[in-house]
């Protein structure tokens, strides 16, 4: 209970911060990107998850506020690093025309603005194809790319992403926790790789934890990786 309530008596959207944690290029051995992730920072200096606090954001009606929020602080801090960097939206956001005006407004004169992806789930994205269709249009025009997160939890949507005008995805973390234990889910997503880099989409293995799943996924050409093997979500960065 005291959990519950240190969230609820502290949380304030601007007490709301972006943890970063990186992309690995494994080819290299660097960063390639960072993922901007949501935490709640109370004054006595805890930290909690999305999960912990997103029942109060959407108690409030504060969703876009928080995109926003987290959008434009990542981009504070990334403005003078030649960093490429990626932020997490939902169902909501996409659907929301004034997320796009809002990120179109900051990035006006902002450094290279190609370096900044926005991160949808393939649950997301599947359930909402022709509003996703006009939401990648602005993308597009606006220089910001498109990463599908959880792909290949749903095997039968593979070609149905992969034909969509998307920069990269993310394989499913449970898809690569299976192909240490299995055969099958290993040339599965090999297949799913190979596809992927054949239409020049970049392919992201997540929940990477230790160095013998690192070893798997070079085994399986995929070039970066994700996971608390490299680092846990930080408040700051190396390059910073």
């Amino acid at each position: 209970m005291m959990h519950i309530k240190e969230v609820t008596e502290h949380f304030d959207l601007d007490r709301v911060v972006p943890f970063f944690q990186p992309i690995m290029d494994v080819s290299q051995d660097t960063v390639w990107r960072f993922e901007c992730l949501a935490r709640l920072v109370t004054p006595c200096e805890q930290t909690f998850l999305p999960s912990e606090f997103l029942y109060l954001v959407e108690r409030q009606q504060s969703v876009e506020r928080l995109t926003e929020t987290i959008f434009n602080r990542s981009a504070m801090y990334f403005r003078d690093l030649n960093v490429a960097w990626n932020i997490n939206i939902g169902m909501q956001d996409m659907l929301n025309p004034a997320l796009l005006d809002n990120l179109a407004e900051v990035l006006t004169d902002y450094p290279n603005p190609e370096r900044v992806s926005l991160e949808l789930t393939a649950a997301v994205v599947l359930n909402n194809i022709d509003a996703f269709n006009q939401f990648a249009l602005r993308c597009q025009d606006l220089k910001i790319g498109i990463y599908i997160d959880h792909f290949g939890a749903t095997p039968g949507n593979i070609n149905s992403i992969l034909s969509l005008p998307i920069n990269g995805i993310k394989i499913a973390g449970g898809l690569i926790a299976q192909i240490m234990e299995s055969q099958q889910s290993f040339e599965f997503v090999e297949h799913l790789t190979q596809q992927a880099q054949a239409k020049g989409i970049s392919v992201v293995a997540v929940h990477v934890e230790d160095k013998a799943t690192l070893d798997r996924i070079k085994d399986l050409g995929i070039r970066y990786a994700q996971g608390f093997y490299f680092s846990l979500p930080q408040p700051d960065t190396p390059t910073n």
